[in-house]
């Protein structure tokens, strides 16, 4: 058990409270006026009692019969509060209880609920909190609109909710000046900012179980590597890590080979363009050479000459009949040789 203080006079600081025995403190997020001076908690203030490790719970409570007013202030105060602990460096997955400070009728509750449900829309259902004598709070938890609660023993008779998380006891005190409430906090959770789980051991052992079999598929058995993935370069079997880095440098040189044959397809298909281009150019050369035609300017006289041979052609062979006495010319001559003579010619 672990015994704190709550407070609204004033602020007798951590080492003063630390000094007087008490180890946690349950401080409002709601400012008093001048009339309660200490009861707002102040981001100063909050960083002077973790430095002397003082725990804090959050309370929030404007007026007395303030749930009365239902859902609506439920979201206003949760959104308040929440802000006012998050500015004093508190954790937003901590509980705020919310005060209904006076004697509650089985008629409030359905209001007080109504408020509670409003506040978790904020905070979330598993962070709400009821400060309250023993009725009001066993009604909350009993319908799920509290999962904490906060027992005075104002109006609570002699009994006791055993699910309370603190108890406000009806014993007070002076500390550094200030008169403070003697609290109670009977579980090892009670809402604390600086409260950190301990998990489960067959949860630990199961993570550990977890652990060793990541451990194993990663370096091997005995984390000597595994022999199925080759060795390294000192001769050490490869662990999963190692067979990754040698794969991916695997296929970084196949990508850069495969780089270097791209590059090498496009050259030859740039030569083979080219001796294409030159494959034409000698088609066409020796097409040209296999044509008649003559080297200009001679090639100017083609259609000439063509024409003259072929009127020659014609008149050769009449050229006997015009020029009978030509030598060479005569039929007979031409028949029976040089050397012979027509009968014409002895007469």
């Amino acid at each position: 058990m672990r015994f704190g203080l709550e407070y609204t006079a004033g602020r007798p600081g951590g080492a003063a409270i630390r000094a007087a025995g008490f180890d946690f403190v349950v401080r409002y997020l709601a400012d008093g006026g001048p009339r309660l001076p200490g009861k707002l908690l102040t981001p100063a203030e909050a960083d002077d009692l973790r430095t002397h490790d003082i725990s804090i719970v959050s309370n929030w409570e404007i007026t007395a019969a303030r749930m009365l007013e239902g859902y609506p202030a439920g979201v206003m105060d949760a959104r308040a509060g929440l802000a006012q602990v998050l500015d004093c460096g508190g954790r937003a997955d901590r509980p705020i209880y919310f005060s209904a400070d006076f004697d509650v009728t089985p008629q409030d509750q359905p209001r007080i609920n109504a408020y509670l449900a409003g506040a978790a829309t904020v905070l979330g259902r598993a962070n709400v909190g009821i400060y309250g004598g023993y009725w009001p709070i066993s009604r909350a938890l009993d319908a799920g609109y509290a999962a904490w609660a906060w027992q005075t023993d104002a109006w609570s008779g002699n009994t006791v909710e055993s699910r309370r998380a603190i108890h406000q006891t009806h014993r007070q005190m002076t500390v550094d000046g200030v008169l403070c409430a003697v609290h109670e906090a009977e579980p090892t959770d009670f809402g604390q900012w600086d409260f950190i789980g301990q998990e489960d051991p067959d949860v630990i052992q199961e993570h550990e179980a977890v652990l060793r079999d990541i451990q194993v598929q990663l370096r091997g058995p005995s984390q000597a590597g595994w022999p199925q993935l080759g060795t390294t370069s000192d001769g050490r079997h490869r662990t999963l890590v190692d067979a990754l880095a040698a794969a991916l440098a695997q296929l970084g040189e196949v990508d850069n080979r495969s780089t270097e044959l791209r590059i090498h397809i496009a050259e030859l298909r740039t030569e083979i363009s080219e001796l294409e281009a030159t494959v034409a150019e000698l088609v066409e050369q020796v097409r040209r050479w296999d044509r008649p035609d003559l080297p200009w300017p001679l090639s100017l006289l083609t259609g000439p000459v063509a024409l003259v041979g072929t009127q020659l052609a014609r008149l050769e062979p009449l050229w006997p009949d015009f020029f009978p006495r030509l030598p060479g010319h005569d039929r007979n001559e031409q028949r029976n040789g040089p050397n012979a003579h027509s009968s014409q010619e002895w007469r």
